[in-house]
């Protein structure tokens, strides 16, 4: 394998761990399900309300309260 593909696929493993990590992350606090939880993710991405650090593969919410549990449930209940 040459090594440009090595680190391509070196961020490409770290992006999905972070994006486990945060699905495991809401569904330990806020006992959700998997799919609620993975739904969490991709409105928090579509509303930017998340920022992911590729180098470190680390997905952070921009602002603490976007781990309450108003802002979670809202996003659960987000229709697109």
């Amino acid at each position: 394998m040459n090594e440009k593909i090595k680190g391509t696929y070196a961020i490409a493993h770290r992006i999905v761990n972070a994006e486990n990590n945060f699905i495991e992350t809401a569904m330990e606090m806020h006992g959700l399900s998997k799919a609620n939880a993975e739904k969490v993710l991709r409105v928090y991405r579509k509303l930017k309300m998340v920022s992911t650090n590729y180098r470190v593969g680390k997905i952070t919410v921009k602002h603490g309260a976007f781990w309450d549990k108003e802002y979670i449930d809202a996003a659960v209940a987000f229709e697109n």
